[in-house]
């Protein structure tokens, strides 16, 4: 059965009592349950941050901020302000739950009500409605439902069921005002209006679809006073996530790489666990294709010491603070001793700034707390053949030698780059020739200017240059024929570009060798084709001749690229990281090798190099 199936095969009498006792039974108690809350060795962390941010003044939210996105295409200077009074809010709410301290439970009513007096919560960048109007301020009485909205709405249903007494007690009144917001911006248009693109109607899914449900749902489960309202709420959530669940690949693949699939799957999965929770386990919905699949894509992605294997706008090192909580129940759930061991290994990383949900929930999982830090699972290989992604390592459980990513699939996937055919290659975990990632977002970079982003176009990526044309954004540009082949001593990826550009008749295979302990790529194509082979590379080069380029990596070891010598030594440029999330990856400046290639094929081999 599906997800939505397996809810409604629920009896009635049992998803009435669920709905109508959701906040006794989601597993985390009010502030005056003193016992759980007093135990948790992290409220160090918290309250020094609460500390810090009482020494200064609230952020200020600005109109002339939230017109640049229009003005000059800035998003940040307005997101920025807007994030940081969610997370101060989120802050203060988890510091009164820790010490019950009226001071604390003061701090984080006056953030709740700053955050219910904006104009709006949507983000600037996904305000169409005053887009559509010629203007740049939101009306508060056709508010859109986007992410900003749903993180700001999971901030009062949390904040209303951990400090419920002492803000009945502190400021009366307010929880009436938050329910009222809840209903206004988000439940009210979530029912009556069904056109969000999230929602998925049209079969476009991707991540928007489980953070926001996920968020709503909570806002039905705590705010939402109407048994009738949130009964209805809740079954089209459900509806939501079975549409999300049923748009996945089988085998468990995220197109939106790892950074992506902690806004995704996960957020899939911590809905779904809030629902078996109420239900007090007779939802279980855990055999849900792809469910098990999907809890082991963090493990097929980690290359170690921090660094993941990333396809689109996901970063090849995220932050490590994420909430493996979230994995930890997940492997729980379905006895999956690998995924517990992938989350167990990241214990001491707690994802406190990835909501006030997640750090609320990880903080009562007794479970969680209890965990013994386990070494990465690291498996040898692992092959998607849906999203058409390989991922091999020299040793499985080991971070040492050579890993290799390729990566198939076609050029309109979600936060797409034109990468189709591109390789990712790494020495002991720290990538060597490189998917560059996620550029800062602008007002460019979901629009029809999306491709004028250096970062995102193919000549930035590991794939060749065809008769002067790099790889255009679409659906139809894609690999085909991509086929995986694993010995013991070798694993090999082959498969055919040639949809992939406009013209050309290109084959590429891609090489593991464990024995010989080198990464093999070799292009073919068709007999008076032109190529320009590119290939981004990270860390700094410190020997460059005819067919040979050795470069220290950003994690200090030395790798070594070589090439048919009578191509000479191509063409190395330098280009300055000026983007802040970039420059935090890799560093001030990164570098492409372009190699003009006149015969049928090409071979590049990466070994070892010397030491310095």
């Amino acid at each position: 059965m599906t997800v939505a199936q397996r809810w409604r095969a629920l009896d009635p009498a049992i998803r009435r009592a669920a709905l109508d006792s959701a906040r006794d039974r989601a597993g985390v108690p009010d502030l005056e349950h003193r016992g759980v809350w007093e135990s948790r060795p992290a409220s160090v962390a918290v309250l020094e941050r609460a500390a810090a941010d009482r020494s200064r003044p609230w952020p200020r939210l600005l109109l002339s901020d939230f017109a640049r996105y229009w003005r000059d295409g800035v998003r940040t200077a307005y997101e920025g302000p807007a994030g940081e009074l969610r997370q101060r809010t989120s802050t203060a709410v988890l510091a009164a739950v820790l010490t019950g301290d009226q001071q604390a439970v003061d701090e984080a009513a006056d953030g709740l009500l700053l955050l219910c007096e904006q104009t709006t919560w949507c983000w600037a960048a996904h305000e169409s409605f005053a887009t559509a109007r010629g203007e740049v301020v939101a009306d508060p009485g056709t508010p859109y439902l986007d992410l900003g909205a749903a993180e700001t709405v999971e901030i009062l249903a949390w904040a209303d069921l951990v400090l419920g007494p002492a803000l009945d007690a502190r400021v009366p009144g307010l929880r009436r005002r938050l329910r009222k917001e809840a209903e206004r911006r988000v439940l009210r248009p979530f029912v009556e209006d069904r056109r969000w693109h999230w929602l998925g109607l049209d079969g476009h899914l991707h991540n928007w679809n489980p953070w926001i449900h996920g968020h709503v749902l909570v806002a039905a489960l705590f705010l939402e006073t109407d048994p009738v309202r949130r009964t209805q709420v809740v079954d089209l959530v459900v509806d939501g996530l079975d549409r999300y669940l049923r748009a996945l690949p089988a085998d468990g693949g995220c197109d939106e790489g790892y950074a992506y699939w902690w806004n995704g799957p996960a957020r899939l999965a911590s809905a779904l666990e809030l629902l078996d929770r109420i239900t007090l386990g007779a939802f279980d919905p855990w055999q849900c294709t792809p469910l098990e699949e999907l809890a082991r894509y963090p493990q097929r992605m980690t290359l170690g010491d921090g660094w993941f294997v990333n396809v689109g706008d996901g970063s090849a090192r995220p932050a490590p603070d994420q909430p493996w909580d979230v994995l930890h129940r997940w492997g729980r759930r379905i006895g999956d001793e690998g995924v517990m061991a992938q989350a167990a290994a990241h214990r001491e990383e707690l994802g406190f700034l990835a909501g006030l949900g997640r750090a609320l929930v990880a903080l009562a999982d007794d479970d969680w707390w209890q965990a013994t830090a386990m070494p990465l699972p690291l498996p040898r290989s692992s092959w998607l053949p849906e999203v058409q992604l390989l991922v091999a390592r020299q040793d499985g459980g080991s971070t040492a030698g050579w890993a290799l990513a390729v990566k198939g699939g076609h050029n309109d996937e979600n936060h797409n780059h034109n990468d189709v055919g591109s390789f990712i290659a790494a020495l002991d975990a720290t990538p060597v020739l490189v998917d560059l990632g996620q550029p800062t977002y602008t007002a460019i970079s979901f629009s029809g200017r999306r491709y004028e982003q250096w970062v995102v176009r193919s000549e930035w990526h590991n794939v060749p240059v065809v008769n002067g044309l790099e790889q255009d954004a679409g659906r139809q540009w894609r690999a085909t024929d991509f086929a995986v082949h694993s010995a013991g001593d070798t694993e090999r990826a082959e498969l055919d570009l040639s949809d992939a550009y406009p013209s050309g008749n290109l084959r590429r295979t891609a090489t593991l060798d464990r024995i010989g302990q080198a990464v093999r790529v070799v292009d073919t194509w068709a007999e008076g084709t032109e190529i320009a082979e590119h290939f981004v590379i990270a860390g700094q080069p410190v020997a460059h001749e005819p067919g040979r380029l050795v470069v220290e990596t950003l994690g200090g070891s030395v790798a070594e690229l070589r090439w048919d010598a009578d191509l000479g030594t191509g063409r190395l440029e330098t280009r300055a990281v000026d983007d802040e999330l970039l420059q935090r990856v890799w560093g001030p400046a990164v570098h492409r090798l372009i190699l003009a290639v006149g015969n049928d094929r090409f071979e590049l081999t990466l070994t070892r190099g010397p030491r310095r």
